[in-house]
């Protein structure tokens, strides 16, 4: 027996060496497990529910970035393979947005709040508490590096200082 990470497996495909078999889950991820062994190798993944957000990072187009329910990942732009996944378990992320020096990932939540994570990393870097009543629905960085502005699903738009996150 092994246990495959992605909610219920959902299919099963013998592989025609005989030696293997796909597995897919119910969130979207494909496995290759080995019959003697049952070691499962991740071969892909996507999200499993709409995508709210796709963006490349200003100048780069080596990676992008998605943000759908529940979470944010980042992708090679050449092989498509999912190199870092954020999660907030019952948020929903519906826009994001890399800063212009490249060393964040904003993003916007139904709990209103603006989170910045490290793009390599995943780690939270600050939060812009009560940005927004009933969620932020949209982010961008200005061409200024210290504002980043946002609106929300109450109607306003905002303008926040970088970091800090002080309205600006």
């Amino acid at each position: 027996s092994t246990k495959l990470e992605g909610g219920g497996v959902t299919c099963i495909a013998p592989h025609s060496s005989g030696q293997l078999f796909f597995a897919a889950t119910a969130q979207c991820s494909t496995y290759v497990v080995k019959y003697d062994t049952l070691a499962a190798e991740l071969r892909s993944t996507c999200h499993s529910t709409r995508i709210h957000d796709v963006v490349y990072p200003a100048g780069y187009s080596e990676l992008f970035a998605t943000s759908s329910k529940q979470d944010i990942r980042v992708w090679n732009a050449r092989t498509c393979a999912e190199l870092l996944r954020v999660q907030i378990p019952n948020l929903d992320c519906d826009c994001i947005c890399f800063s212009r020096d490249g060393r964040a990932i904003l993003s916007g939540w139904s709990d209103g709040k603006i989170r910045a994570f490290g793009p390599q990393s995943g780690k939270l870097l600050y939060v812009i508490n009560d940005a927004h009543v009933g969620g932020v629905t949209a982010i961008a960085c200005a061409n200024d590096p210290e504002r980043i502005v946002s609106g929300g699903f109450d109607g306003s738009v905002r303008v926040w200082r970088g970091a800090g996150g002080g309205r600006g």
